[in-house]
């Protein structure tokens, strides 16, 4: 190359671009090498002072934050984590002493309900429900009464016409 290399190119090469042709002209020219080395040490100063501000800044915000809170709040701020450990601590033996024991199965109540459960069953298979037996007694008599009025005149007509 018989040129110096642009400010693109340098920048290029700053930035990690490896291309061969810049790399062979920075090893045979020192111009260009010393103006790649002052870049370099432009951005490092440049991102130290980046850094260096960034921290400050926050410093500053830090103490000020610090300023506006009262003491007392600072102060109370371990005992207010020990209430509320305590308060974790008293509710979780409440849930456990307040847990009521499981209380014995009775197999006697589980016999009486079958035995409730059967006489349903019985009641739901009668043809007449148990309250309306008496009903249907009366109605069967007055059938039969009423079949043998209707036998009777049919016997006193056919008697009749001998």
């Amino acid at each position: 190359m018989t040129s110096h290399l642009s400010q693109d190119q340098m920048t290029e090469w700053v930035l990690g671009t490896t291309d061969q042709a810049i790399l062979r002209h920075l090893e045979t020219c020192p111009a260009c090498t010393a103006e790649v080395q002052e870049f370099r040490n432009t951005l490092s100063s440049f991102r130290e002072a980046v850094h260096a501000t960034t921290e400050q800044q926050l410093r500053l915000r830090k103490d000020k934050i610090l300023a506006a809170e009262p003491a007392t709040a600072r102060d109370w701020y371990p005992l207010h984590w020990g209430w509320v450990l305590a308060m974790v601590v008293v509710l979780i033996t409440a849930i456990f002493l307040a847990r009521a024991p499981n209380a014995p199965h009775n197999y006697a109540g589980d016999d009486a309900d079958n035995a409730l459960l059967q006489a349903v069953q019985g009641d739901l298979d009668r043809e007449v429900p148990q309250a309306l037996a008496p009903a249907v007694l009366i109605a069967e008599e007055r059938n039969q009464i009423l079949t043998s009025e209707d036998a009777q005149p049919a016997q006193t007509t056919a008697k009749k016409s001998r």
